[in-house]
């Protein structure tokens, strides 16, 4: 029984680290008196409609592009703001019913680092409906 006692004790040491939920970020909830003030719409028609395989793929390229907890690639002003996946405007497109979607990712500076503009910085993803990468540009 002691054999076993070592390497089930290295099993158990890394915990979440080399679990996958150990890359989920639960997301935060706001404070009562904030979440008091909220009023649901009555109607989503005019909202933004996502299908359910579009959310796969949209997933699927959004954590690699931008994996939770992600840290700046520099020291700048620009690079933290291309760190920060709301710096991004995001378009998702399935040209046709062969479940193959095209997710782009185009960096939108105007929210952390105003006047600044850049080129490059983005993506473009081909993702399968059940969240596979096919190919990235």
């Amino acid at each position: 029984m002691r054999w076993f006692t070592a390497p089930a004790l290295f099993l158990l040491l890394p915990g979440c680290s080399i679990s996958p939920y150990g890359l989920y970020r639960k997301a935060e909830w706001a404070p009562d008196e904030v979440a008091a003030r909220v009023r649901f719409p009555e109607s989503y028609e005019k909202g933004v409609h996502i299908e359910g395989p579009s959310v796969v793929a949209l997933g699927a390229a959004l954590n690699d592009f931008l994996p939770p907890g992600s840290a700046p690639r520099g020291e700048s002003d620009v690079a933290r703001c291309l760190a920060l996946r709301e710096s991004f405007r995001v378009s998702v497109w399935q040209p046709n019913d062969n479940n193959i979607f095209f997710v782009r990712f185009t960096p939108d500076l105007s929210r952390c680092a105003p006047g600044v503009f850049v080129t490059g910085g983005g993506a473009e993803y081909a993702v399968d409906a059940e969240g596979h990468i096919l190919a990235k540009r």
